[in-house]
């Protein structure tokens, strides 16, 4: 048996390994990608909800429906921009 031999019958066997471990390895970048965005998402549902704060202190609404409000606002926007970044 020569080297090119034995290199066939090595990649033979640790093929089948070589693509798990690449599966695996894209599964878990897909996962970080949408933990992420994710993320990003949640910043600005802070950001909105603060707004919506503001918001109703200001106008003299009712200072939970203002955060409730903003927060959506917040997360409307935040999932279309990062959508459109992804």
């Amino acid at each position: 048996m020569d080297k090119t031999q034995a290199d066939a019958i090595a990649q033979a066997i640790l093929e089948p390994d070589l693509r798990a471990q690449e599966e695996i390895r894209l599964k878990r970048a897909r996962e970080d990608a949408d933990l992420a965005r994710k993320r990003r998402v949640a910043v600005f549902v802070l950001i909105g909800s603060s707004i919506g704060a503001a918001i109703a202190y200001y106008l003299d609404y009712r200072f939970t429906l203002g955060i409730i409000w903003g927060g959506l606002a917040g997360s409307v926007v935040g999932w279309l921009i990062t959508r459109r970044a992804a």
